[in-house]
């Protein structure tokens, strides 16, 4: 009988995402480590130059993604999806950090139309951003809160919803993998 591997499903397709961009023909590779014990590393993006190698450590973080309820008052702003991440202890071997988001974009489609009828939110953190918003995941008094979360209509805009003292929806969509492609080539340099 031969041994399985598997891999959760938010590495995976942090992995197919990441690979559409850090392609092999411009010297890049991914690689997942045999052992799930590996503290820090779920994943390793590799770029080689000329006869040195460049290794970035990525931990991934994952959050189930909830669709919002309609709010009882119409003052209130509702984002159509809300992930709710809790809060970890950052380890140093971890280079970046992706927290990841699935989520359904056509709520109410039930027939798979494409490989697109899910999408996902990759926001992008080396370990010391990592650092300074976890210790910044505050309680409206004043406390470590346990949970932090984020809440979005689409990508065009992603905000803190829970974690911010001030509950003001501190805005990440600058931390989206789309738009940190640059600041994760500039770390294989």
């Amino acid at each position: 009988m031969e041994p399985i591997f598997t891999l959760p499903y938010s590495e995976y397709s942090v992995a197919t995402e990441l690979a559409k961009h850090f392609k092999l023909k411009d010297g890049y590779s991914i690689y997942a480590p045999l052992s799930r014990q590996e503290k820090g590393v779920d994943l390793l993006l590799i770029k080689r130059i000329a006869k040195k190698t460049k290794t970035l450590s990525i931990q991934v973080k994952s959050s189930r993604t909830y669709q919002s309820q309609k709010p009882k008052r119409e003052t209130t702003i509702r984002y159509l999806y809300y992930t709710w991440f809790n809060r970890f202890n950052i380890p140093k071997e971890a280079d970046i950090f992706i927290l990841y988001g699935l989520y359904p974009p056509e709520e109410g489609r039930t027939k798979k139309i494409s490989k697109a009828w899910w999408n996902n939110i990759l926001l992008i953190f080396d370990n010391q951003e990592m650092i300074k918003f976890i210790n910044n995941v505050k309680t409206v008094k004043g406390k470590p809160d346990r949970m932090f979360g984020f809440g979005f209509n689409n990508k065009k805009r992603i905000v803190l919803t829970r974690g911010s003292q001030n509950r003001d929806e501190v805005e990440y969509t600058q931390y989206l993998l789309e738009n940190r492609i640059d600041f994760i080539e500039n770390k294989l340099k």
